[in-house]
């Protein structure tokens, strides 16, 4: 998307844009379409995500005086660095990039002003670009967009990718268009961008496995950084990532696990069931166990564990729910909430350490115990479950695929989040990990040899 643009100041034109590769040019010609309400470009390192975000929002930015663009990293920490680099660095002229020697947005010929502190950039014409992230997008709910580029989406945590969605096309309404919103990211890991990217299915909770609604009005456009004529680097990354379990993340603009996964283990081959086949694996007399993690800005969650005839546990069912308050999963004193609308079995729950949610789980018919929430013996519990034994091999753990939130989080919890309190994807593990161990006895050198288990 290369463009001529006059500036006030100069008589000379200022060119915006470049060369593209194939990829590129697709995904600009769907932006341009009319068609989709958003474009997905998913491409490999080096695949030139940054660049082509970065143009497309200057370039509309500059044809639409007056008007109001959006930007969107993970957030703003990560976007520093990263997405607002690239974008600044796309700004025609020199020494563009803010906290740079000498550097200022203000240094290009279509900037006429630059507020750090709001993370905002006016150009010449009046239109406003604004930089934001991912983390806190509800404040941009009250403005209306003619560009929105969202970038690396895979690595969005906590935000919900599909509450996201639904937000930015109701801000998408404006007079000028172009209306659309743009996607840029590497496949990370199996979490919500796969299942909207690639799966094009519903969240759970609103379809589970239906087929995404809005798929006709997104387009998906696929770049191998093989084939891309401009990376400098290319004999490196094909060294480091061919033949590698990351080739299809790092190169082909497909999905990999993240590296450093806290549950490497868990695959969908081995520990995913079909919903429909999970009733046949459970025993007519077994009872659930629960695990229960408060949460208010981070999920509250609460899942449902059965054993099966072959001595596994089985996540069956799970409430997950952001900003909801506790009586929305459980009020026992008219007996409404998630678990009376369920109709669950009253059984075992291993809470967290919250005295009045424990008191009302009791009220509710629970047997409700303090969880022991030991990382360090409690991780290495839930892998030992992961891990295929006996003949015929099986897991001691697997989980229904309406469990879709857990499911993302193995596919997602990193080593370097362990024990630490940010958006981290890690609510029904932790959840899940507060039943399972808190239930089963360790062996210790205590003599009577009690475990921590309440049953």
């Amino acid at each position: 998307m290369s463009a001529t643009n006059q500036t006030n100041n100069q008589s000379e034109p200022v060119e915006i844009g470049g060369q593209y590769w194939s990829a590129q040019l697709e995904t600009f010609d769907a932006l341009e379409s009319g068609t989709y309400d958003v474009v997905i470009f998913r491409a490999g390192y080096g695949g030139g995500k940054t660049l082509l975000g970065s143009d497309f929002v200057i370039g509309e930015a500059m044809q639409i005086p007056g008007g109001h663009s959006l930007v969107l990293a993970p957030d703003k920490t990560k976007g520093g660095p990263a997405t607002y680099k690239g974008f600044f660095e796309r700004l025609p002229g020199e020494k563009t990039v803010p906290n740079d020697a000498d550097g200022d947005p203000e240094n290009s010929p279509i900037v006429a002003g630059y507020h750090g502190t709001k993370h905002r950039v006016t150009l010449i014409n009046g239109h406003i670009i604004q930089l934001g992230g991912a983390d806190i997008w509800s404040r941009f709910a009250g403005t209306e967009f003619n560009v929105i580029w969202c970038d690396e989406v895979a690595h969005y945590g906590t935000t919900d990718l599909y509450d996201l969605h639904e937000m930015l096309v109701t801000r998408q309404r404006t007079e000028q268009g172009p209306n659309v919103t743009l996607w840029t990211s590497t496949g990370n890991g199996f979490n919500q961008f796969y299942d909207i990217t690639e799966r094009q299915i519903q969240p759970d909770g609103k379809g589970g496995e239906e087929p995404l609604p809005w798929a006709e009005r997104m387009k998906v456009i696929v770049g191998d950084t093989r084939d891309n004529p401009f990376h400098n680097e290319l004999d490196k990354m094909r060294a480091q990532f061919e033949g590698t379990e990351r080739e299809k993340q790092a190169l082909e603009g497909g999905f990999s696990a993240p590296k450093g996964l806290v549950y490497s283990s868990f695959t969908r081959r081995d520990h995913v069931v079909d919903e429909a086949n999970v009733s046949e694996l459970i025993p007519n007399d077994a009872t659930p166990i629960y695990g229960y993690d408060a949460g208010w800005d981070h999920p509250r969650v609460l899942v449902q564990w059965y054993p099966t005839h072959y001595d596994q546990w089985i996540a069956t069912d799970c409430y997950y729910a952001l900003e909801k308050p506790f009586e929305h999963l459980c009020n026992p004193t008219d007996h409404s909430g998630w678990v009376f609308e369920q109709d669950v079995p009253r059984s075992a729950i291993y809470c967290e350490h919250e005295p009045e949610h424990i008191l009302k789980f009791r009220q509710a018919g629970f047997r409700a115990f303090k969880a022991e929430k030991s990382l360090d013996e409690g991780i290495p519990f839930v892998r030992g479950l992961l891990e295929l034994k006996g003949d015929p091999e099986r897991p001691g753990l697997l989980v229904s695929d309406r469990c879709v939130e857990l499911i993302q989080e193995f596919q997602s919890y990193k080593q370097e989040d362990v024990g630490t309190s940010g958006d981290v994807p890690d609510n029904v593990l932790d959840a899940s990990r507060y039943a399972l161990f808190t239930h089963t006895p360790r062996r210790t050198a205590d003599p009577d040899d009690s475990g921590v288990s309440y049953l």
